[in-house]
């Protein structure tokens, strides 16, 4: 979640705060969660869901994703395409759970749980923080174990995904743009092909030798021909360069 509007502070949670959940599955809501939801996909979700379903980039697109441009940001933004209607149900769920757990977008991992960031006037960032979702229906709010912020962060593997998360909310919210100006076609390509079509940008940054034309750490230009994530971010640094101009007014790579 990304605001200008934060939760109050009386429902925020900190690292060592509690809260009460467990989800198994003798609860009777058990997978109902997995239905007729909104559930957004960030660009390390993509990556990690075709990872996970070993497809490519374009094939998960096609399949799996639905796109619009977000109103407030005018960046392409994505989500999960649910099944048909009535039921509405995420693609991935089976009566056993999650087929693809492992590679579990940022907001399943975080449930029940959601995250805040928010930005001041001045486009800076104020310390993240947790809270609890309005789930009325979760009967696992009502189980007796108690989960610490921390852990549960760290148990649900949320660390890399929420470093990634940030990272492209540098980008969005960029000092050097301005809100007012809607990306062209042509940026609204950038940021999908850098972003979420890993495949076709590996093609790209290959031919035109883009890393050796960026200011990249030295462990990030030696791996990002063989992991995906550094891949990922490779495209978030071409990203930020090819959006917002250096100070002689020229485009960057």
């Amino acid at each position: 979640m990304f605001t200008q509007h934060l939760p109050g502070t009386e429902t925020r949670l900190g690292p060592g705060d509690t809260f009460p959940f467990s989800c198994h599955s003798k609860l009777a809501c058990f997978n109902t969660c997995c239905r007729n939801k909104h559930l957004p996909l960030t660009p390390y979700d993509v990556l990690r869901l075709k990872h996970a379903l070993g497809i490519s980039s374009d094939a998960f697109l096609e399949r799996y994703a639905l796109y619009w441009t977000d109103p407030e940001t005018g960046f392409p933004s994505l989500c999960l395409r649910m099944g048909e209607e009535p039921e509405r149900a995420c693609p991935f769920v089976s009566a056993e759970g999650c087929r693809v757990y492992d590679g579990r977008p940022t907001a399943c991992r975080l449930y029940p749980l959601g995250r805040a960031v928010g930005r001041d006037s001045k486009g800076k960032s104020p310390k993240p923080f947790f809270f609890l979702m309005d789930t009325p229906g979760c009967l696992g709010r009502k189980e007796p174990r108690v989960q610490r912020v921390e852990e549960w962060e760290r148990e649900q593997g949320l660390r890399p995904y929420v470093g990634m998360n940030d990272r492209m909310l540098d980008i969005v919210y960029h000092p050097g743009r301005d809100p007012r100006r809607p990306l062209d076609q042509g940026q609204v390509q950038k940021v999908m092909v850098a972003c979420y079509n890993l495949d076709v940008f590996r093609e790209f940054a290959g031919k035109t030798r883009l890393a050796e034309r960026l200011p990249l750490d030295a462990n990030l230009r030696a791996e990002w021909t063989s992991s995906e994530t550094a891949l990922l971010e490779l495209g978030m640094a071409y990203l930020e360069r090819a959006l917002f101009p250096g100070p002689d007014g020229n485009e960057n790579p």
